[in-house]
C-alpha cells in the first residue's frame, strides 16, 4: 500500500487522514500455521511534527488457523492498533528499530505486516468447550479419558514418561 504523503512533508503541524486497504504477500505463512486472507485494511492519520511524521490508525484483517486442540480451522479477525513516528532516511542514519519514508510516498506494508505478526495471538483454541483430541481414538479427552481401551487403561502414555511406568511395574512385580 502507497501513500501519497507530499502534502504532509512539506508543512510541519500538518496531517492527512489515510484510509488504504490492500493485500500485504508476507502475511501467508505466519509462524507456519496462521494465514492471513483477503485484504488488510488500515484507517488513521499521518501528521507532521517538526520533520518526524506520527503514524496512528487501526489496522485490520481476517485470518485463518488451526485449533490447538482439536486442530479445526478457525477463522479470525484482528484488530490492531498503529502508533509509530517515521522519520525521514535521507536526513542522517535511523535507529534500527524505526521504521522511514522516502521523498513524498510511504509505503505502508513492512509497517502494517510488522504490528499484524506482533500482535497475532501464539495460542488458538476454537471455543471454550473444545477438548483436547485422543490421536489413537479421535475422541476428545476429559477428565474421565477419551474411551480408548488400549493396554494403559485408555489413556495414551507420554514417550517421555514411558520410563516412570517401567519403574513403577517393576516395583509392583518385587
Amino acid at each position: 500500500m502507497v501513500v501519497d504523503i507530499s502534502e504532509v512533508v512539506k508543512v510541519p503541524g500538518t496531517e492527512i487522514k489515510i484510509n488504504k486497504s490492500g493485500v500485504i504477500e508476507n502475511l501467508t505463512d505466519i509462524y507456519g500455521s496462521i494465514s492471513v486472507v483477503g485484504p488488510v485494511t488500515f484507517d488513521g492519520v499521518i501528521a507532521n511534527m517538526d520533520g518526524v511524521l506520527h503514524l496512528e490508525g487501526d489496522a485490520r484483517c481476517t485470518y485463518v488457523t488451526s485449533c490447538d486442540y482439536c486442530n479445526s480451522e478457525i477463522v479470525r479477525d484482528l484488530k490492531v492498533k498503529i502508533n509509530e513516528d517515521l522519520v525521514d532516511e535521507q536526513k542522517g542514519s535511523p535507529e534500527e528499530d524505526q521504521y522511514t519514508f522516502s521523498g513524498n510516498v510511504l509505503y505502508l506494508d513492512k509497517i502494517l505486516s510488522d504490528q499484524i505478526v506482533l500482535a497475532m495471538p501464539l495460542h488458538h483454541r476454537c471455543s471454550n468447550n473444545c477438548r483436547i483430541i485422543c490421536e489413537k481414538c479421535g475422541k476428545p479427552i476429559t477428565g474421565e479419558g477419551c474411551g480408548c481401551r488400549d493396554d494403559n487403561d485408555g489413556q495414551p502414555i507420554d514417550p517421555r514418561l514411558a520410563a516412570l511406568k517401567d519403574l513403577l511395574e517393576k516395583k509392583n512385580t518385587d
